[in-house]
């Protein structure tokens, strides 16, 4: 059984040799001119699997279709091409074009290829889609190398060649069987049997007769010469001088085995057919067997054909292939999904695929790492860019999906929840800040301590508490695991030395309740829950931060935090030309903040601390 996040983790092992261990990796691409891109807007492949995540209309196909053109002898023109209903724009000397990186192991680095739309007379007539690789532009940022004397394998005098690799471009929106192309996009008999009809009134003939006079009959008529090719088992079956079926076989023990893991099914075999039937449009059947009975893709889930139709072109796919996925989710529940995303990872590892693929669905990205999700956004100016790295969360965001949850932050006071607001507001990513809700309650860090966190233990792990600096005991909390069983009896004093806590155990009769065991299981609990969950604000208190945001605190040495408490109370006090209230003092405070959180280093450490939580969070 595949483990989608053992599998990513092997993968992430790699880190920094991905360009050295897959052939023709691309490292980025970028777009000086493109599309509907927002101008020089920039990829990094930091991974081997990279997700492209936002709303419709927002690029990702049109970088697939970029993607797909930047290999050697295949064109993004096979995708995207001029009409009249939607010619393609091309500024004055500056065409459509993308630029991408891809290691040369003959000059043994990272070399960029730029490929550009251009008209060309091919083969006696013009073809204005025609995208060829150009010489180097130092308009487009492109750096003219420095080259030795001898020649170099993969370039021209002026420029590089394309990466040499296969591209595989599955578009599961299009992963249809033959018989969903036929009986819900084919031309219905019935209009064809009404023309003729008419034609034969209106010339005083009689109608022709004809079995076949709607999209049920066609089926039902082409049924019985599919029955032929499947009880044949082979391509010899003919059907007015030509063969129905070109390839007809039953799938490879590793390729049925794949599709009973993806789909969650129990096939004891499948028969892939592609044939000429169904009024002449042909395409894939497979025939599907269980211990239950036999069934068709007329019966199948669309899923069922797409996943089998992925599985065993990916299983075929050559090493080193540019794997290109069109919304892979289409038709397949959540565990499909993720399965589906665990069989990727272990064929980009086996085959040395770099995967790319476009996506609406939270579970194809929750177990990805920040850096291989990429966030596609709308600019002010209708164009699109991309957010480099976004948590699995602030995706789901952007797709308007929030059952990701927010980030719970708990802090002990009214002005260290200001405090972590303007921290939160120094994170770039908009979909990130949402993220985030802060809240402080009565009682104080002790209260926290002792109380609230027992509580909260019990909760998921979407909590972070941030108490004051000055509370912190320890550099690090110990870890209950590196703690003997034997020092069971230790755990209250150790909690006492570390946190400076001593928490009433969740057990049955309370604090005095419970044997040895149950507490001494609690405190490890504890101690396990707050190594993960409990951070601190990195000045003694919140109002020290402050003031040093605001360079009225400039000295290094640390004072208690009585004296930073009483230094923006008399502040706050000559700003109000009165005794400021507690609450006065916070306002004013925030507003002190609020002017100078530029200059906070302080509030940039704490930003800090919450992107690394947040990173930290694992998605199920």
């Amino acid at each position: 059984m595949l483990d989608l996040h053992a599998e990513l983790k092997e993968l992430d092992k790699l880190r920094g040799k991905f360009h050295s261990v897959y052939p023709g990796y691309i490292t980025h691409i970028r777009f000086p001119r493109y599309k509907n891109m927002a101008t020089d807007a920039r990829i990094e492949f930091s991974f081997p699997i990279t997700a492209l995540v936002g709303c419709n209309g927002s690029g990702k196909t049109s970088v697939l279709n970029a993607l797909y053109g930047a290999a050697f002898r295949y064109s993004t023109g096979d995708y995207w091409f001029s009409t009249e209903v939607d010619p393609i724009e091309e500024g004055e000397g500056s065409p459509n074009r993308f630029i991408y990186g891809h290691y040369n192991a003959s000059f043994k680095q990272v070399v960029e290829t730029r490929k550009a739309r251009v008209r060309k007379v091919r083969n006696g007539r013009l073809d204005p889609n025609y995208w060829e690789p150009t010489k180097e532009a130092p308009g487009d940022g492109m750096q003219i190398p420095v080259l030795p004397k001898k020649a170099i394998d993969g370039r021209k005098s002026d420029r590089w060649f394309p990466v040499s690799r296969k591209v595989l471009y599955i578009n599961f929106r299009k992963e249809l069987s033959a018989f969903d192309k036929y009986f819900y996009f084919g031309k219905d008999p019935a209009i064809e049997a009404a023309r003729k009809a008419a034609a034969a009134k209106k010339s005083g003939k009689p109608a022709p007769a004809s079995r076949i006079l709607s999209k049920m009959d066609r089926v039902r008529n082409d049924a019985v010469q599919l029955a032929r090719v499947i009880e044949k088992g082979d391509t010899s079956a003919i059907l007015r001088n030509s063969k129905i079926a070109t390839e007809n076989r039953l799938l490879t023990a590793e390729e049925l085995k794949t599709v009973c893991f993806v789909l969650g099914h129990e096939y004891t075999a499948a028969r892939w057919i592609r044939h000429r039937l169904f009024q002449g449009d042909g395409g894939l059947s497979i025939v599907f067997e269980t211990i239950h009975g036999r069934y068709s893709e007329a019966f199948a889930g669309s899923g069922e054909v797409a996943v089998t139709s992925c599985v065993v072109q990916v299983l075929a796919a050559h090493r080193g292939t540019l794997l290109l996925l069109d919304e892979p989710e289409v038709s397949l529940h959540p565990g499909a999904q993720e399965r589906l995303l665990a069989f990727l990872a272990v064929m980009t590892k086996r085959k040395q695929l770099q995967v790319v693929f476009s996506t609406h669905s939270p579970h194809l990205i929750a177990a990805l790492p920040d850096d291989a999700i990429k966030a596609f956004y709308r600019m002010p100016d209708g164009a699109f860019g991309v957010i480099p790295s976004t948590h699995p969360y602030a995706a789901f965001r952007r797709l308007g999906d929030v059952r990701g949850g927010v980030v719970q932050i708990i802090v002990e006071d009214r002005l260290a929840k200001a405090v972590v607001e303007q921290a939160i507001s120094l994170i770039e990513d908009e979909a990130a800040r949402e993220l985030f809700a802060v809240q402080f309650g009565q009682g104080g860090a002790t209260a926290i301590l002792n109380t609230r966190i027992p509580v909260l233990m019990e909760r998921d792990g979407r909590i972070l508490v941030l108490l004051d600096g000055d509370q912190r005991k320890v550099q690090e909390v110990l870890d209950p695991d590196d703690i003997p069983r034997s020092k069971n009896g230790d755990l209250e004093q150790i909690i006492i030395d570390q946190l400076g806590a001593n928490p009433a155990p969740l057990i049955d009769g309370g604090a005095n309740g419970g044997d040895p065991e149950q507490k001494a299981n609690f405190r490890r609990r504890y101690l396990k829950w707050v190594r993960r969950n409990l951070n601190y604000i990195p000045t003694t208190c919140p109002e020290e931060l402050v003031l040093r945001a605001s360079e009225i605190v400039i000295e290094d040495d640390a004072q208690p935090s009585r004296i930073y408490k009483e230094m923006l109370h008399a502040a706050a006090s000559e700003n109000l030309g009165g005794p400021a209230s507690s609450e006065d003092t916070d306002r004013f405070g925030q507003f002190l903040l609020g002017q100078n959180r530029a200059k906070s280093t302080e509030l940039v450490q704490l930003r800090t601390i919450l992107e690394d939580f947040l990173r930290s969070l694992k998605i199920s």
